[in-house]
Parts: C-alpha cells; structure tokens; sequence
C-alpha cells in the first residue's frame, strides 16, 4: 500500500469512527442516564439511520484494510508501544463491528449489546491513546502529517466507489426486516380476548421470537417477545408474551402524609417514572419498514426545531414525513380492565399549548365518543395534590378508583389516617367508544411472564390507523413499571397473510 493511499484510508477512518461513536452515545444515552452530562456536545435528531450508515462505512474499511493487509500491506516500524495500541485498536474495531451487526440481525442481541458497548468503550481508549502522543509531538503539525498531501484520481475513485457501495449496502440494511407469517382461520372461528391464548389454533401459528433490549428494570435491561398471528377474512389476532418477573400494578399511588396527600413518584416529575408505574406493551404498525422505528424517533432534548425541550431529555415520537403510524398502547392498570389497548397513533408534532407541562409531540390518542380514564387528582405538584374524589368505601389494594363508587374530594371528609393509599387512577367510564376503542385486548400475568392478546379489523377506515395487510411493519416494545424506558429493537416485523 502506498503512503499516500495509508493516508486517504486514515482520514476516512478518522471520520466514520468519530461519527459512529457521536451517534452511538446518543443512542446510548436513551437507556444509560449517567451519560446525560454529554447530551449537549452530540448530535440530537434522528441518529440510528446515520449510525447505521457510519456502521457500514466501517466495515467496509476494515474489509479494504483486510484486504490491503493481505495484497499489498502497509511497511512501517511503530515502537512497541503504537504496536500495542494498534492491536487494541484492531481488537476494539473488530468486535464494535460484529456485535453492532449480531444487534442489528436479533442475533444474541442481548449479549452482542454488551459486548458493542465494552468494545465502544475500548475504540475510545484506541482512539485516545493512538492520538495523544502525535498530538504531543507535532502539535498543530499533526494535521500536516495526517491530511494527503495530494490526492490521485484513483483515490477520488476509489473514495466514490466506496460512497456508492455504503449507499447501496445502507439501504438494503436500513429497509431489511424479519417476517412474521399470519396463520388463516375460518370465519367461524372464536377466538376470546382473554390473555389465555388457549384455543387450539394459536398451536397452529408461527412463532416469531425479536429480542428487545435497553428498557428499564429488566433483568439486564431486555425481554424476548414471542409473537403469534391468527386472521380471518375481517380481522387479525396477535397472542404476544415476554418475560417479566413482576407483576406491577402499582400505578402512581396516592399517600395521605403529615401536609396532604402526596403523590408517590421517582421521576414522573419529569415524566420518566420508573418505580411507581404499571407494567405496559405496546406495537406499532406502519406501511413503511425503515429500522429503528420508520422515521418516528428523533433522540435528544430538543431534537424537533422550534419545539420545546422535553423534560427527560431522551426524545420525541413524530412523523415528519406527513404519514401516520398506529400505535397500541396497552397498560395494565388503566386499559386491562377494560378489554382495550389504547388506540393512539405518531402523526406530525402537535401545537404546544402554553401552560401545559408535558409535551407530546406527535405521540397522541385516537378520538373518541365517550369513556375515559383520568389522573384522580385537580392539579400535580411534586409538594402535594388534592384528590379529585375519594372512594365511598375504601378497599385494599386498589389499583383504580370507579367514577361510580366514590364521591367528589371535600377536606370535611377526608379523615383517613396517615398512611392510607388511595389510587390515582379514576375511571369516568368502563371502557372507551370510538376510535380510540379500535384495539381489544386483555393480558394476563402469571409464573413471571406477561401473555397479552389483542385483535382490530383488517381496516377500521380510520385516518389514524394503519390497514393490517402483507407488507405492513409493527415493532413491539415491554415496559416494566416505566412510564417511557421501554425496551425495543432495530429492524422491523413484516407480516405476511395467506388470505
């Protein structure tokens, strides 16, 4: 290899390794809360599709160095020291490599995660120490001796041609998805909303197993969702099930204290509540199969332009692309009860109103005719609150407060001793109409793992919803007791019907 070829590659590698290691702490960042300090000096917006792009670019230079090393190999004399170095270098790229890709692929995702994040951590260390000491010894000289002194027609050539493979390879990787074949059944066929999963067909379907992983309170941060699908000629039945040791029920409560009635919490003040919270799934569903969500999350705390930073600094759910994703939502606490998920969907990023603490973006609810669930309090200060009704007659362990059943708050007849609970949540009905109601669902919990069924019509003609049909592409996520630490994974599930 020549010298000034070395040098062309070097910069190249100086480039995609800094872009990769910016992107990958933001990602990073989303489940790891002790690199916060950093937030401020790294890219926000949508990172995973530039990851993955510097990913490829990546491997692409370690097959061109494979190869140079192999055909044509570089001759210097390094000291023992730059020897060393160059082998951690080579050790930390290597597995950065493989395991982001083993991720990537749901290979071993939860164990290649942690190995991608040593190996990130070691390819700083390469990079730090393999810098520092031309940086000592030549100071501002050191870009002279890094940056080509000219470049050849073949190096232009050469660079372009690795921009066109890297543009071809990121999307064939950035549009690859895994299939999820969609068992047919007779018409007649009943299937009950239980969370039992028990009739003789769900034994019939194919299961497809994804590996999530970075979510909160789960053993090592992740669960495997096991997925089956049953449809007939008018709708779809999703049996899904995942490993959560907990059963968690335990929604926010509220604690009558020495000055009032407070609000148990360990970060719903900045709606990142991961203690006091239900257990939660959701899918998503688009028409479109990009990784990482379709275009749908924009990390970071202001990631959206000329909209207001959110609170927990890891991002927003919007579509800037003037399409609609569909998104259930099911919760233990406040949706189980009734049968449903709830019905939301990712559309544009929303107005912000003045005076409102929480800011959604383009994460929002379905319409709906009637039915409700609201917070049992008049207004949220982390100081104190007061209840918005108390129950007529008080029962242990309660997790939900009915509208019928309990009597509008008056401090005359709030005697209950210190130390008494009272549940936040407060139904206003049994169940949502409408819209929002498109999604039937019931999980149950038993022996440490959630099993979850849901069924909506192929096509409810809602604008908020997408059709259920091949080609349509969900992702799925498990929360444990975490208002928004979900776990998650990278490529998407494409289903597939034989109707």
């Amino acid at each position: 290899m020549q010298r000034q070829t070395f040098i062309v590659l070097h910069v190249i590698a100086i480039v995609i390794t800094i872009g990769s290691m910016l992107t990958g702490f933001r990602i990073a960042i989303i489940s790891q809360d002790w690199l916060a300090p950093i937030s401020s000096l790294i890219p926000q917006g949508a990172v995973h599709s530039w990851h993955l792009g510097f990913s490829i670019g990546l491997t692409l230079l370690v097959v061109v160095f494979i190869g140079y090393t192999i055909w044509a190999p570089f001759r210097s004399y390094p000291s023992i020291y730059h020897k060393l170095i160059n082998y951690l270098g080579y050790v930390s790229i290597s597995l950065v490599v493989l395991s982001g890709w083993a991720v990537w692929a749901n290979f071993y995702s939860h164990e290649a995660r942690s190995i991608h994040q040593i190996a990130m951590w070691l390819m700083v260390s390469y990079f730090i120490l393999h810098a520092w000491v031309y940086i000592l010894q030549k100071g501002r000289g050191v870009f002279a001796a890094i940056l080509p002194k000219r470049l050849k027609m073949t190096h232009v050539s050469a660079v372009l041609c690795l921009v066109v493979i890297g543009g071809f390879f990121h999307t064939l990787t950035l549009n690859a998805s895994h299939q999820l074949d969609v068992h047919t059944i007779a018409d007649t066929t009943f299937i009950e909303i239980d969370g039992q999963g028990n009739e003789p067909q769900w034994q019939d379907a194919d299961t497809f197993t994804v590996t999530t992983i970075g979510g909160a309170n789960f053993e090592n941060g992740s669960t495997d969702v096991s997925i089956k699908a049953l449809a007939n000629q008018y709708e779809s039945y999703f049996l899904i099930s995942w490993q959560d040791n907990s059963k968690s029920t335990n929604h926010l409560p509220l604690l009558k204290t020495p000055t009032g009635w407070q609000v148990q919490e360990n970060g719903f003040y900045r709606f990142d509540e991961r203690t006091f919270y239900e257990d939660k799934f959701a899918v998503m569903l688009s028409d479109g199969c990009e990784a990482a969500g379709d275009k749908t999350y924009y990390s970071g705390d202001k990631p959206l332009k000329n909209k207001p930073k959110n609170w927990h600094g890891k991002g927003y759910h919007a579509s800037l692309d003037g399409k609609v994703r569909d998104l259930w939502h099911w919760k233990a606490v406040r949706t189980n009860d009734m049968y449903l998920a709830d019905d939301n969907f990712i559309g544009p990023p929303s107005k912000h109103l003045k005076g409102k603490r929480r800011y959604s973006a383009g994460y929002q609810a379905d319409g709906k005719e009637s039915g409700a669930y609201v917070m049992n309090w008049q207004w949220y200060s982390a100081k104190g609150i007061s209840p918005k009704r108390l129950p007529e007659k008080m029962q242990s362990h309660q997790a939900v407060l009915p509208w019928f059943g309990s009597t509008p708050y008056q401090s005359a007849q709030d005697t209950y001793p210190i130390g008494t609970f009272l549940p936040s949540v407060l139904y206003r009905s049994n169940r949502f109409e409408g819209d929002r109601a498109d999604v039937r669902a019931r999980g149950q919990w038993r022996d440490g793992r959630w099993t979850l069924e849901l069924v909506r019509k192929h096509n409810t003609h809602s604008k908020y919803d997408v059709p259920l049909q091949t080609g349509t592409c969900m992702w799925v996520s498990a929360f444990d007791h975490a208002q928004i630490a979900h776990t998650r994974h990278i490529q998407a599930i494409k289903l597939r019907y034989s109707l």
